[in-house]
């Protein structure tokens, strides 16, 4: 269609984890996390629907923003909140990329960065990661971007990317380093003092993972305060549901609760790697809820693993990738569930 802008046209559209229709299935592709949300979010809903959702929301989620500027040590004018992290990723990039301007990215890395970006009419330049996916010595320095995105945890390969080489990275790169931290709960360590120690850094995260409020569609960032003005001017008026403002406090006001899931799924998390292995899979170590698994050569392959699987209403994450076509992702979900994974292997095996 020639009225298409043609960085449109030239774009394949980001294609999101297969949502399986029908009763049944074990659902291990999406990452979401398999325990529920604090009883005090499913209250503070509850509470809240009512003649009041007539009218618009908050416009710049300030109770929320000030309940997270709480919680993560941050002034309320250095967070903002929206709806999900794809929409802050959407932000950084309408924000501080001017079109044809050029963005850094390692490989492989969330696929959603590079679409974003040449949607804008903006180009991208990604560096191999290491044999190890760890960071690559090519990115040291690079001058060419004007922002560079990654993730930590790697999605889709789980593993952290050591601090120090990270706070290396910030300080040798003139433009904005965007650290996509959605996965970070399940992690050792973090990258918060990054974006308070240094203008260049904003930290983005979810609620989708670790709080359980993937159907609730909230993110949010924390960075210098001027960064998070600018990016307040291109967000949309009502960005962020009433709603989903209120599901967000109340989980944080009950951030035990999180910490409790979280640490189930680490625990599972570890169970479900060294069976794995068991089974003669490569697992790489994991910061994440969920693992990268390489099967064996023979008598499984990555694909034909996900389409046995999938037989048996069991869906984990297959990537057609280089470097990912080899492998597949799969969520740690409840012990129950990992049991029927790891006996439908077997059985396949």
């Amino acid at each position: 269609m020639s009225y298409v802008r043609k960085c449109v046209s030239e774009v394949e559209g980001y294609v999101p984890g297969e949502q399986p229709v029908g009763d049944g299935y074990v659902k291990l592709n999406t990452n979401e996390n398999p325990y529920p949300p604090s009883p005090r979010v499913i209250e503070a809903l509850r509470a809240a629907v009512g003649p009041t959702i007539r009218r618009y929301p908050q416009p710049t989620a300030d109770r929320l923003r000030e309940k997270i500027a709480q919680v993560y040590r941050f002034s309320r004018d250095e967070v903002i909140v929206t709806n999900g992290m794809d929409e802050l990723l959407n932000l950084v990039v309408r924000t501080f990329v001017e079109p044809d301007d050029t963005v850094v990215l390692t490989y492989p890395t969330y696929v959603l960065y590079d679409t974003l970006v040449r949607l804008h009419g903006a180009k991208t330049v990604s560096h191999e990661l290491a044999p190890d996916f760890s960071l690559p010595d090519s990115i040291f320095g690079a001058g060419e971007g004007r922002v560079i995105f990654f993730s930590r945890p790697n999605s889709p390969t789980g593993n952290l990317f050591e601090r120090k080489r990270v706070a290396d990275l910030v300080r040798g790169f003139d433009g904005l380093v965007a650290i996509d931290e959605a996965y970070v709960d399940f992690a050792e360590d973090n990258c918060l003092e990054l974006a308070r120690r240094n203008e260049n850094v904003i930290v983005m995260r979810t609620f989708s993972k670790s709080f359980s409020l993937a159907g609730i569609r909230i993110g949010f960032g924390v960075a210098n305060r001027k960064i998070i003005a600018e990016l307040m001017k291109v967000k949309d008026s009502y960005n962020v549901s009433t709603l989903s403002q209120i599901a967000a406090t109340a989980a944080l006001d009950d951030y035990e609760s999180m910490l409790d899931s979280v640490e189930k799924v680490k625990r599972t998390r570890d169970r479900l790697a060294s069976e794995l292995r068991s089974l003669g899979f490569k697992v790489l170590p994991s910061q994440a809820n969920f693992v990268f698994a390489t099967p064996a050569e023979y008598p499984l392959r990555a694909r034909e693993t996900y389409l046995r699987l999938k037989e048996r209403k069991i869906i984990v994450r297959y990537l057609d990738m280089r470097r990912l076509d080899n492998s597949v992702r799969i969520t740690v979900g409840t012990d129950e569930e990992m049991d029927l994974l790891l006996a439908a292997l077997k059985d396949i095996m």
